[in-house]
């Protein structure tokens, strides 16, 4: 839970995890989290940081208030689609 949200909420990679129980080990709890991050990294990397402020706005946080970490990660996920395309071009 955050401060940062208008209503306490549990982060929701975790709740995926325990709704999976047993079904999922420690390792493959992991990997979620991992790829839980990429998918949002692509996300903020699609979109501008306005948008992902509306959209946790949206979802009950306060979107404003994660700018420091937003500007930051928007810019270096576009870098890495930038170089992503770049490469798929060189092919």
């Amino acid at each position: 839970m955050t401060k940062r949200s208008k209503k306490p909420q549990t982060v929701i990679i975790e709740k995926v995890i325990e709704e999976k129980g047993s079904a999922w080990n420690e390792s493959t709890q992991e990997v979620a989290r991992t790829d839980a991050q990429r998918v949002l990294e692509s996300l903020v990397a699609e979109h501008t940081v306005d948008e992902v402020e509306e959209a946790l706005n949206r979802q009950g946080f306060k979107g404003d208030s994660y700018g420091y970490l937003l500007k930051p990660l928007s810019k270096l996920a576009k870098k890495r689609r930038i170089a992503q395309v770049e490469n798929e071009n060189d092919i």
